[in-house]
């Protein structure tokens, strides 16, 4: 029974991660705040952003990201899951995350997510993601499909 248990913390660990991908990428902003803790911290430092932490924080950020991006998609591939216990998890998240902003502009970023996870009422939620660079990002200019130095 333990190991069923396992598979199955694995498996809403997985879903806990495409449904982040899925809510923000469709402008879901409320729900894809629900797939944190309420004190989460939320580090895009690396791409000059500030720490978010908690809903409230999240939640705003989520709301620029409404305003300044169309259209985006994140491509959730590799996802290794380590450390599970029956409340606390960690892990590594590969992206392609594609988006057509507002402005004309076309980014693509290739990071990883390194995650914490706890579980909370029965539910799997991000305790901490902190996303990493793992090549330069690409911009192009949206007419030109050009890409901008």
């Amino acid at each position: 029974m333990e190991q069923l248990s396992c598979l199955q913390d694995r498996l809403a660990i997985q879903e806990l991660n495409h449904r982040y991908a899925t809510h923000i990428d469709l402008h879901e902003i409320d729900e894809w705040v629900g797939l944190f803790t309420q004190d989460a911290v939320f580090d895009e430092r690396e791409f000059d952003s500030p720490l978010f932490t908690g809903h409230e924080e999240i939640r705003a950020y989520g709301h620029i990201l409404v305003e300044t991006v169309q259209y985006a998609l994140h491509h959730m591939t590799t996802h290794v899951i380590s450390s599970l216990t029956a409340t606390s998890a960690r892990g590594i998240a590969f992206a392609i995350v594609e988006a057509v902003l507002k402005d004309g502009f076309h980014a693509r970023h290739q990071v990883i997510y390194r995650d914490r996870y706890e579980k909370i009422d029965g539910q799997w939620l991000i305790a901490e993601r902190v996303l990493k660079q793992t090549v330069p990002a690409e911009i192009f200019n949206e007419k030109s499909q050009s890409p901008v130095a």
